[in-house]
């Protein structure tokens, strides 16, 4: 799984922490298409 992870230091400790998943991607390995998807509803 593709994971991007942000922190934001505020003096000696940690303020923030974002963990960014690329969902799109894993879906895919799931067999999942979302864009694929987001295709034919947008098409009807």
């Amino acid at each position: 799984m593709r994971v991007v992870d942000i922190y934001r230091r505020q003096g000696d400790k940690l303020g923030e922490n974002w963990v960014l998943i690329d969902l799109p991607w894993w879906l895919k390995q799931q067999g999942v298409d979302v864009f694929e998807r987001i295709k034919k509803i947008l098409t009807i």
